[in-house]
């Protein structure tokens, strides 16, 4: 294919590369001159004409071509070919001037070319000037060694200015592009690799290089990205780097402009928020003016950038950090969700873990206190999750993403099992948490968080301080409830599906009913749902009082609906331990019941002996205020909880009903011997009213008849019935 002549000039542009082509580091040596022709004389008269000849501070380097063909691929090879001299006529009589055609056509629009013919007058040069874009057309006898020299001066000359208004031209629009790319990334690593290769590539240097940065709040440099034989650097401070290039930095803070030394090109940006970033590439001196312009320009445009970063990542830390204890917040968890769900997500899990009773953390050690104590738990999950996001969700409240083989009850049990020391004082929380695997989660990272809380809920509430992965089984458990609540709410609100049930309240000795318990049911989808799974429900839901407002309008139906007597009797209403423990809720209870035209000798209350025990005071408040307008209080399940009497001292109770669990077991023989017989004395003692509840037997009327129990209510005496029903069902009396 081609021929390259071994000349003294060949040799003397060996510095240039074992290619001869220019070297994207440094300004190449030589201008290399392509002479194609067919005839070897040619060749010896060139090379003696331009023997230690320097043009524009360069020697130069000739390439020989004995045909078309072998011209075109020498101009493949050597892509910064200057000048061309090209015969006319070789394999055919107008084969250079269709190299020329090609030539133009393939795009070296640089490439300065002088025809040479042998034949003068064979091309005329008029016609060859006008349909040919050559700039020089000679023949060879007049091209003396002067001349020739002349000639290629001004060829060189031509090439250089055209060379560099495109490579001025070429390098705008790089730099226009680029910091658009740069523009357009959204962190720091990704921000540097782009500085590391869009400057790479407008110096045209691809070897070795790294970009480290230093924070606003810290002198730590660490490199963020990096290429070459730093590679394997990433993530370290620039302590590890070598002390000659450590020096190259800190000779580059004390300079505006890039710094080029052994070697190596610096550049230095600082943000206005006290922020640095620090390029470092493999770079040799003797650049050209116009590369240190665009340079220039380039760099305005990455202190640009980096400004905007900086702020962007300033920006970014206070939304996704906690103001007040400086830990990630509830928004880096949806964005660490929404990362992990974007790339699958396949092996990972996902923890809620709320400390029990932080509220009286705070109220006995102070908020500054608790919160340094939510920061020793961050670390300690931190420390004990290795790869993982940890986060603060709400007040006691910690969202851990991490891989499934990390995230094991077990690290999680290790997390509370030793005190946290804390200006001499020792903490020793304990904790609730629910592991959910994030691909049991929705795609989308709000309705993940919103599944994970409401796992953490459903575990909180029916296996507190416990740790529990929630699988399948739980979440269809969680999915009904969310399905039940959704379904409750509509109910209340069409008021549909919801009905009220009476069970009557007897005397004992006759039967007679005096009194009815009011028990709300609900049937849903065909299927009547029980109190016990949907009463906690509308609690934890805030739905209780729109129920009891339900089962007050029901009521009043049905008294005014009349008949057999009934509508004289009083009808105890349930109370929710969540209405009560929530301050108004008596003043609305009373405004209801006005509005409704019920009085006290219409209804009762029934209260649990636990609805104190989240909030005593406000409980007993809210009790005495519906006693004080004259409503008779009914305590329920009394003797179940821990602190019965303690209870009943606080609140003012005119009924005690005993609970079906010391009921069950008695026994006319062995009834002065029971649990039984202990309440019965004790309201006697104190003057209250006593129902026994959950009556099946006769034996068990006959016992508490003995001990002087008066009232009762059971399946002896009647199931629950619909209220619309129960006149017809039950009359003036009850078969004994």
């Amino acid at each position: 294919m081609s021929v390259e002549i071994e000349t003294e000039l060949t040799r003397n542009a060996a510095t240039a590369g074992a290619d001869g082509v220019e070297d994207g580091a440094a300004i190449a040596p030589t201008w290399r001159i392509l002479v194609v022709d067919d005839d070897p004389d040619v060749l010896e008269a060139t090379e003696f004409a331009l023997r230690h000849t320097t043009i524009l501070g360069r020697s130069l380097e000739v390439v020989y071509a004995r045909s078309e063909e072998e011209a075109l691929a020498a101009m493949v090879r050597y892509a910064d070919v200057a000048v061309a001299f090209i015969d006319v006529v070789m394999e055919t009589p107008d084969a250079g001037l269709e190299l020329v055609r090609k030539l133009r056509e393939l795009g070296y629009d640089e490439l300065r070319i002088v025809l040479r013919t042998g034949y003068p007058g064979y091309a005329p040069e008029l016609s060859v000037i006008t349909h040919y874009e050559i700039d020089d057309y000679r023949t060879k006898d007049e091209l003396t060694r002067v001349r020739l020299i002349s000639v290629l001066t001004a060829a060189i000359r031509a090439y250089d200015q055209l060379r560099t208004l495109s490579r001025s031209r070429q390098g705008l629009q790089m730099v226009i592009d680029s910091s658009t790319q740069l523009f357009k990334r959204t962190n720091m690593e990704v921000f540097s690799q782009g500085v590391l290769a869009q400057v790479g590539a407008l110096m045209r240097t691809h070897s070795s290089g790294f970009v480290c940065v230093e924070g606003r709040k810290t002198t730590n440099q660490v490199i963020v990205s990096a290429m070459g034989d730093f590679a394997p650097l990433i993530g370290k401070e620039i302590d590890a780097l070598p002390a000659e290039i450590r020096s190259l930095i800190a000779a580059a803070r004390q300079q505006s402009e890039p710094l080029f030394r052994d070697g190596y090109m610096v550049l230095l940006f600082t943000s206005e928020s006290g922020s640095k970033l620090c390029a470092v590439l493999q770079a040799r001196a003797g650049r050209e003016d116009a590369d240190l312009d665009l340079l220039r320009v380039f760099c305005t445009n990455i202190s640009i950038a980096f400004e905007n970063l900086a702020l962007t990542e300033e920006m970014n830390r206070l939304a996704f950090t906690d103001p007040i204890v400086g830990i990630p917040n509830a928004s880096a968890f949806e964005a660490g969700l929404a990362r992990e769900i974007a790339s699958d997500g396949a092996g990972k899990r996902v923890a809620m873990i709320t400390l029990s009773g932080f509220p009286s953390t705070i109220a006995t050690y102070g908020a500054q206190m608790a919160n340094r104590l939510l920061r020793e738990v961050y670390g300690r999950i931190s420390e004990l999750m290795g790869a993982a996001t940890v986060t603060l969700i709400g007040r006691g409240t910690f969202g851990v993403i991490a891989p499934r083989e990390t995230l094991v009850p077990d690290l999680v049990t290790r997390t509370f099992a030793t005190p946290y020391l804390i200006d001499e004082i020792e903490f020793m929380p304990t904790a609730t948490t629910a592991i959910v695997e994030l691909s049991d989660l929705p795609e989308d990272p709000v309705d993940a968080l919103r599944m994970a809380t409401t796992a953490l809920v459903h575990v909180r509430q029916s296996r507190p301080n416990e740790v529990v992965i929630c699988g399948p089984e739980m979440q269809r458990e969680m999915e009904r409830k969310q399905a039940l609540q959704i379904a409750l709410k509509q109910a209340l609100n069409s008021k549909t599906g919801l009905e009220v049930y009476l069970q009557p309240i007897v005397e004992l000795t006759s039967g007679r009913v005096v009194a009815a318990e009011a028990l709300s049911r609900w049937r849903f989808g065909g299927e009547l749902v029980s109190p016990e799974e949907f009463i906690p429900i509308a609690e934890a839901a805030g739905l209780t009082r729109a129920l009891t407002g339900l089962v007050l309008e029901q009521i009043v139906a049905w008294r005014e609906s009349g008949g057999d007597g009934f509508d004289a009797i009083p009808v105890a209403v349930n109370l929710s331990m969540a209405d009560l423990n929530r301050p108004g809720f008596a003043a609305w209870t009373l405004q209801e019941i006005a509005e409704l035209g019920l009085k006290p000798d219409d209804i009762r209350f029934e209260v649990t002996e636990g609805v104190a025990m989240e909030d005593a005071a406000r409980a007993a408040e809210e009790i005495e205020t519906l006693h004080s307008a004259g409503y008779r209080i009914a305590m329920d399940d009394f003797g179940t909880g821990y602190s019965s009497l303690r209870q009943f001292s606080l609140l003012p109770i005119d009924i005690l009903k005993i609970d079906r669990s010391f009921v069950d077991t008695l026994e006319v023989h062995s009834a002065r011997r029971s649990l039984a017989a202990i309440i019965l004395t004790m309201t006697e003692a104190l003057g209250v009213d006593c129902v026994a509840e959950g009556i099946e037997t006769e034996e068990q009327r006959e016992a508490l008849l003995f001990l002087g129990c008066r009232l009762g209510q059971g399946y002896l005496f009647g199931h629950p019935t619909p209220i619309d029903q129960f006149n017809a069902t039950f009359g003036r009396q009850v078969s004994i």
